[in-house]
């Protein structure tokens, strides 16, 4: 099985618009799912629709303060992961913030590299304490299995080589020249463009999600100026 680096449903709420955008930005184009918001409210709307994994909290927030925020949405869903991120940097703070619930206390200003750490590092906390679903990839067969709900999804020869491509590179991620290289010979020879290779990852994730009981878990993602990252746990059997 290979590690994996997970990809994430984020909620950022901060009300400085620039700084919100700015941490958005980065953390989408490293294969994150993010949300901004701005209060506890729009949290709350927006946990009715779908599940979060981690949420980026400031202190200082309209209406609900990231103490109340935190305690309630800790409360209700333990296994939440939850970074407070703010310019407030007394002790007390530090022990309310824990004492609250959160996992992580950054200070303002933080690097946005360093935020990507804790995410992730939170991020492979999560996956092993919830168990992730593992997928298994017959190549003989041509198919991919879950786990999960053992449904059996079909897959043709460039949909296969592409898996075994992205099983097998460094964190699971593989640059796009690299894999139009390779699979232009599962192609019939036919050189495979990087426009086609958009097409056909966007294809096999809807195959996969298609067969998910949650369309928001990420499968194939893109990664931004590299190129994608297969986010499955995958064995692989000849």
């Amino acid at each position: 099985m290979n590690t994996l680096q997970p990809a994430l449903r984020i909620a950022i709420v901060e009300d400085d618009e620039i700084l919100r955008e700015e941490l958005s930005y980065f953390l989408r184009g490293h294969g994150h799912v993010v949300t901004e918001l701005v209060t506890g409210k729009s949290l709350d709307d927006l946990m009715h629709k779908t599940s979060m994994d981690l949420l980026i909290l400031d202190l200082n927030l309209p209406g609900e303060s990231g103490f109340d925020i935190a305690m309630r949405v800790k409360s209700l869903l333990p296994n939440i992961r939850i970074i407070m991120l703010t310019a407030r940097t007394a002790l007390s703070d530090r022990i309310q913030s824990y004492n609250s619930g959160a996992d992580l206390y950054l200070p303002k200003p933080t690097s946005p590299l360093e935020i990507l750490a804790a995410v992730n590092s939170l991020g492979r906390r999560l996956a092993t304490s919830t168990g992730a679903k593992e997928w298994t990839l017959h190549m003989t067969r041509s198919m991919l299995t879950s786990s999960e709900n053992n449904h059996k999804i079909p897959l043709t020869q460039i949909e296969l080589a592409l898996m075994i491509a992205l099983s097998h590179a460094p964190d699971s991620t593989e640059d796009t020249e690299s894999l139009c290289s390779r699979l232009t010979a599962k192609n019939n020879k036919q050189i495979l463009t990087k426009r086609a290779l958009e097409n056909l990852v966007s294809r096999l994730r809807k195959k996969i999600t298609d067969t998910m009981n949650d369309e928001h878990t990420p499968t194939i993602r893109s990664v931004r100026n590299v190129g994608y990252q297969l986010c499955l746990p995958i064995s692989i059997l000849e």
